[in-house]
């Protein structure tokens, strides 16, 4: 019989295995890009941006606007791979059931 001694138990070990699948993403990078790769944003699977390139013929006191919504772009596409590769890594350990707050 399945008894509440079994149920901490199996909750313990997804909890371990939560937390080393959020260690593993969090050494994943994602890159978004925006304007054909003239503006590029790295992003870890934990969805913490690394960084952000942009092409030097994009830096003109004219296309201000304009850069500012490539980079807007490229950070929200780094941000959906990101979002993307936690719900991928997470699936594998819920088996494809999609749980409040782990997916």
């Amino acid at each position: 019989m399945f008894g509440m001694k079994d149920l901490i138990q199996q909750a313990q070990g997804l909890q371990t295995k939560l937390a080393d699948i959020q260690e593993q993403l969090a050494g994943k990078i994602v890159v978004g890009r925006a304007g054909g790769d003239m503006v590029t944003v790295e992003a870890n699977g934990a969805q913490e941006i690394m960084s952000v390139r942009i092409e030097k013929e994009l830096l003109d006191a004219n296309e201000v606007e304009f850069l500012q919504d490539l980079i807007v772009a490229a950070t929200n596409d780094a941000l959906r791979k990101s979002r993307d590769l936690m719900a991928q890594e997470m699936s594998k350990l819920t088996g494809g059931l999609r749980i409040p707050g782990l997916t």
